[in-house]
């Protein structure tokens, strides 16, 4: 009975882990490469509107930047995909295996009926028994060989569809390859030519240096004067506070409850606009292409369309509302122990003491000489001294 009860381990599949990375890295290109588009479309726009040329620098610094990413991904994606290739072409061998030793057993199971007479002439085969037992016998063992053969001819058929199905498979997997590596090739060329358009623009650059630096000396002066001035309201608004509350600065109840769920969301707030791409850094940092330039930043600069939506990224209460020649309107959000700020806004929508909602539009991005840029900060003001965050550590992964 042994020859004919076989049992059948089906080959587990790495299909199911394939599609699951496939499913994160599609996801992870579509999200570069729509920042790409982002990028690219502010770039031309920047050329049509004759922007500074560090503006347009400091882009395809940004274009580069995630063309590198790209690429990067694009390496990653071919290697998953060549490990699954190499995982299907493994599986496709022991499915072929596994077929031919199915086939033999199968051969086997007709030799040995046919010697015992189970196919050519069943009934002979039970009638011709000495005794009632082993006519009984012989019985059950005509109805397990037929069941038997009817298993093992299932089961050559679906392993057989199953090869079929892993070649075809095989088939699509290598084309993704060949696609992800032409994606990749594609890409590499695009950022050789960033990388001439930025030496190009460098040059240009070089030629100005002296003009250039002149008005980022000036630009410098404007940023110093607005940090002063967001620092300067800021602390007028905590000693507001504690002049009301017996000269210490507390949270009222409500103002907690905002300020907690305000921590709650780190890393998970949304962006003042809906597209953008950061090219002005929290910090202390060297300028990208004017040396011996240094800019200090309490807050992101974020690169958008022109006359882009500005968004309250929480709920809170607009607590100053102001203007300062060159920077726009500057509005600041109270969120509890945290204040969010908006610079470089037109058209505001919101006025001081107002309620406002998370995703509240709160005005137009203004458009200077520099380009369309919200400068955007978040502020701690809970603690004995008011400090300024870095927003790339509150805001969602873009």
């Amino acid at each position: 009975m042994s020859a004919f009860l076989l049992i059948i381990t089906f080959l587990p599949s790495n299909t199911g882990l394939s599609q699951n990375n496939k499913a994160a890295l599609t996801a992870e290109r579509n999200k570069i490469e729509e920042q790409l588009r982002t990028t690219s479309r502010l770039i031309s726009d920047a050329k049509k509107n004759r922007q500074l040329a560090s503006s347009q620098v400091t882009l395809i610094d940004k274009q580069i930047e995630l063309r590198e990413e790209l690429i990067r991904h694009h390496q990653s994606s071919i290697s998953s995909l060549e490990r699954s290739v190499r995982g299907t072409d493994s599986e496709i061998r022991s499915l072929e295996g596994h077929i031919v030793t199915l086939k033999e057993e199968y051969a086997e199971m007709i030799r040995q009926a046919y010697r015992l007479q189970l196919s050519s002439n069943p009934l002979m085969f039970v009638f011709a028994s000495d005794d009632f037992n082993q006519a009984s016998h012989r019985f059950k063992m005509l109805q397990s060989y037929a069941e038997a053969r009817k298993r093992q001819a299932g089961e050559i058929t679906n392993a057989q569809e199953e090869l079929s199905e892993t070649r075809l498979e095989l088939t699509e997997e290598r084309a993704s390859v060949e696609q992800a590596l032409a994606d990749q090739q594609k890409e590499m060329e695009a950022l050789n030519d960033d990388r001439k358009n930025r030496a190009n623009l460098l040059a240009d650059l070089k030629d100005k240096e002296r003009e250039l630096r002149k008005k980022q000396k000036a630009q410098e002066k404007e940023r110093k004067r607005l940090n002063e001035e967001i620092k300067r309201i800021i602390e007028a608004e905590l000693a507001a506070e504690r002049a009301s509350s017996k000269g210490e600065f507390s949270l009222t109840p409500e103002g907690k409850i905002v300020s907690e769920a305000f921590e709650k969301n780190q890393k998970g707030l949304p962006w003042p606009v809906h597209r953008g791409v950061v090219t002005g850094n929290f910090g202390r940092h060297s300028h990208p292409t004017i040396p011996g330039i240094t800019i200090e930043s309490n807050g992101i600069d974020i690169t958008t369309d022109s006359n882009a939506n500005v968004y309250s990224i929480f709920d809170g209460t607009v607590s100053s509302v102001f203007t300062l020649p060159g920077a726009g309107s500057t509005v600041i959000v109270t969120h509890g122990g945290y204040k969010t700020v908006y610079s470089n806004v037109h058209s505001v929508e919101v006025e001081k003491g107002s309620k406002i909602d998370r995703g509240q539009k709160i005005g137009l991005v203004q458009t200077q000489s520099e380009g369309t840029a919200l400068h955007f900060e978040i502020w701690k003001v809970a603690d004995s001294e008011p400090t300024p965050q870095n927003p790339n550590s509150w805001l969602q992964s873009r």
